[in-house]
């Protein structure tokens, strides 16, 4: 069989597979991020959870810099965790969104309902009503600070070597470091963590894979509309490009033979949230397909 045979096969068995994922909605669950980001953002060690909103983030990846650290929480849940924070120490203050029951007006809080019943924090049925404050303390700030994270080498070609080979064939501007991975079409360059941060050498290479099929709509390549007339991250053209990319690197991921338990999965579900911006065309999905599978014979040369 040809290398063009074996890639139509792989495409066929693939699309069916996330179409009918898709349709069930059995494997689209929240996806999970395929790399540690400790210590790029600012985060909190006893959730889990990074600081969102473009001031928390940034306020307290400014405040980061005094520390040396990026791991923020309150005093409570630090006092939870069992490492309490040094006395006199002053906290930074972060800001979250109050909002009022827009039937009666009452504070909602974070409890299930107003007071008189009506909406909830996670309804439609509310109304913002403001700010609030809170402070949270940098894990340098406590009695027993947690321990630096160590990004693990790794050399992600052992086992991989075709994925290895297929990705320096192509001589895309790749760079290693920080916690994003990314492919900026004004300078058409990729970024991504050391491997070493990956959960998986396999996932390292689905998410090599998917930005190298960002690369391919660069307007000296396929020329696609998502990439080379880039119209902003919230944008439709975007939240197609997604699914390009995402089908695109399994597409690939699948030919090359890279697997781990739960990848497919992690496929569906990241395509599954970004399909939900695309509400407007049923056919999204389907479209994706036929300009992945033009990413799939681009890379595979």
């Amino acid at each position: 069989m040809s290398t063009f045979d074996k890639m139509k096969e792989t495409q066929e068995k693939m699309a069916a597979a996330i179409i009918a994922a898709l349709d069930a909605g059995e494997k689209s669950g929240k996806w999970t991020m395929p790399w540690d980001a400790t210590g790029d953002f600012p985060s909190n060690p006893t959730t889990g959870r990074t600081y969102g909103g473009s001031f928390n983030g940034f306020w307290l990846m400014m405040a980061s810099a005094g520390h040396g650290d990026n791991r923020w929480a309150g005093a409570s849940q630090w006092k939870k965790a069992k490492n309490l924070v040094k006395k006199d120490e002053k906290g930074t203050s972060i800001f979250f969104p109050r909002f009022k029951c827009a039937a009666c007006g009452v504070p909602i809080g974070f409890a299930k309902k107003c007071k008189n019943g009506h909406a909830t924090v996670k309804s439609a049925d509310k109304a913002f009503s403001g700010w609030g404050t809170s402070y949270v303390f940098n894990n340098q700030q406590t009695t027993s600070p947690l321990e630096s994270v160590v990004v693990k080498e790794v050399d992600p070609t052992i086992g991989f070597e075709k994925a290895a080979a297929l990705v320096e064939g192509l001589g895309a501007d790749l760079s290693h470091g920080g916690g994003r991975a990314f492919y900026r079409p004004s300078e058409d360059k990729i970024v991504l963590p050391e491997a070493g941060k990956f959960n998986t050498v396999a996932d390292y290479w689905a998410t090599n894979l998917h930005e190298h099929a960002h690369w391919t709509g660069h307007k000296s390549r396929l020329d696609r509309e998502g990439i080379s007339k880039f119209g902003g991250f919230g944008s439709e053209s975007y939240a197609f490009e997604e699914l390009v990319a995402e089908i695109g690197s399994a597409f690939v991921c699948k030919h090359l033979g890279i697997e781990r338990d739960g990848l497919f999965d992690n496929h569906v579900s990241y395509l599954a949230s970004w399909r939900k911006k695309l509400t407007d065309d049923p056919s999204a999905v389907s479209k994706a397909i036929s300009q992945a599978g033009k990413v799939m014979r681009f890379l595979i040369k």
